[in-house]
């Protein structure tokens, strides 16, 4: 069966995927997602891991051509810590998220540290455009008191980026490219809607519970670590597609949607670029030391996490 079905001439709706499971040594377990899972619904959107990290887990490492993002979930215990080559060092704290735009190339870790912490999270990649993807790196945060949310009896929506039902994130003036970022809970079989614009494409992954996701006349129903992704054309002759959604009875969701790109693809692990030249080119640059580095004297903190990772 092919996971693209077409609902009408300018909507795409894909079946439901399941995510890959993925588990690295015991402190790390996720549901991945990669681009081609919906038929490259998902663009901009190149990865998608939904995971619980109790353990130092990934030494720090490059990326270029993306930013990569991380979402807390408010049921996290304990921060997850960010190192990166452009001087940031700080905690993603239960709730919040950190954008970590890399243009064209810097180094980053993210760990937790402490006693029994658990982290659960979203880690995002968020293609750039080819105009973007040389531009020089930078990072934000958004924290869990700038987050506005949709409310009404059973439904409550973290608009953490973007906007939605006439709610609009703090921080959207931050990003590279537009982008939204929906954290959602429906209790009692609650209803809400998220109107997609012209061009974008938008995933829907269920965290928990059981879900009903309508598009256009096309109906599919997910359970817990499965995603359904919807794209709506450049040609249609409508300005935003209304996506349904239903729990039963309850549901914890997210969505992430982004105008689609529709470029051409060259990647290396978390180098993402539109020629193989590119890759090329960026991989080179790493070597030669032009994305900076996390070294024990600028984050003697990173001292403990490399001893701990070796013992893992």
């Amino acid at each position: 069966m092919s996971n693209v079905g077409n609902s009408s001439e300018f909507v795409r709706i894909s079946d439901v995927v399941s995510g890959h499971d993925m588990t690295i040594r015991d402190g790390f377990r996720a549901r991945h997602f990669a681009e081609q899972t919906c038929g490259g619904l998902m663009d901009p959107v190149v990865m998608l891991d939904h995971f619980h990290m109790t353990a130092p887990t990934f030494a720090p490492h490059p990326h270029a051509g993306i930013s990569a993002v991380t979402y807390m979930f408010e049921d996290a215990v304990g921060a997850h810590v960010n190192y990166d080559s452009l001087g940031n060092h700080g905690p993603i704290v239960p709730g919040a998220l950190h954008w970590f735009a890399a243009g064209r190339g810097a180094v980053h870790t993210e760990q937790p540290e402490g006693d029994d912490h658990h982290v659960h999270a979203l880690q995002i990649f968020v293609n750039l455009p080819a105009s973007q993807k040389y531009d020089a790196p930078y990072a934000f945060d958004v924290e869990p008191t700038e987050i506005p949310e949709v409310a009404s009896p059973g439904v409550r929506v973290r608009v953490v980026l973007g906007t939605s039902n006439g709610v609009t994130a703090k921080k959207n003036d931050n990003l590279p490219q537009p982008f939204t970022l929906l954290d959602g809970f429906l209790t009692d079989h609650a209803a809400f809607h998220h109107d997609l614009p012209r061009g974008w494409n938008a995933t829907v992954c269920v965290i928990s519970g059981h879900l009903q996701v309508d598009a256009d006349g096309a109906t599919r129903k997910l359970s817990a670590g499965e995603a359904v992704a919807v794209g709506l054309s450049k040609r249609a002759t409508t300005d935003v597609l209304a996506i349904g959604l239903l729990a039963g009875p309850d549901c914890h969701f997210v969505v992430l949607s982004g105008p689609a790109l529709g470029e051409p693809l060259a990647k290396h692990g978390p180098f993402v670029m539109n020629t193989v030249e590119q890759l090329n080119d960026r991989m080179s640059a790493y070597q030669r030391g032009e994305f900076g580095s996390l070294d024990e004297e600028t984050f003697p903190q990173l001292k403990a996490y490399r001893t701990r990772a070796k013992a893992l």
